[in-house]
């Protein structure tokens, strides 16, 4: 009867110890944004990450029509059988949509910002931006963690 105690309890500190690793934390945010670093990619590019070959880790800065922060999480159900590999803060990270044209042509709702930059950028719907970010994995996909965003001027 020991034994069986003894072994239930090894087996639940393996799973804690397991849980806790799988759960990283979000990588930092850069402390200063080296807008030369972000290779450029066209919106289509980041709709067909696969295609355009773009990789986990890339730095990219792309141009898109903002549309709204989100109230879902979009990536609850594609990462759903993932969920014990992601970040503990996940849930704090603030989603935003975006579309590639004026007239709201190729929807991407997998751009994610850290609440404390929330505060900083607040775009209005349709506002044409630039957004500079690192790309990081998300199941069979990627997702785009927003570094910084710019308002990009027309005339």
């Amino acid at each position: 009867m020991k034994r069986k105690i003894k072994v239930g309890i090894l087996a639940a500190l393996a799973g804690v110890l397991w849980f806790t690793a799988a759960c990283a934390p979000l990588p930092p945010l850069p402390e200063q944004v080296e807008l030369e670093s972000y290779t450029s990619v066209s919106y289509p590019e980041l709709l067909t990450p696969r295609i355009s070959k773009l990789q986990p880790g890339q730095k990219i800065k792309v141009p898109a029509f903002f549309w709204q922060y989100l109230t879902y999480d979009p990536a609850m159900v594609r990462n759903y059988a993932h969920l014990l590999r992601q970040p503990r803060k996940w849930h704090k990270l603030e989603w935003f949509a975006t579309y590639g044209t004026r007239d709201m042509q190729g929807y991407f709702d997998l751009a994610a910002l850290d609440p404390a930059l929330v505060k900083d950028y607040q775009p209005r719907r349709l506002d044409h931006i630039m957004i500079y970010g690192e790309l990081a994995a998300l199941g069979p996909g990627l997702y785009l963690r927003v570094h910084r965003i710019e308002r990009i001027e027309e005339d």
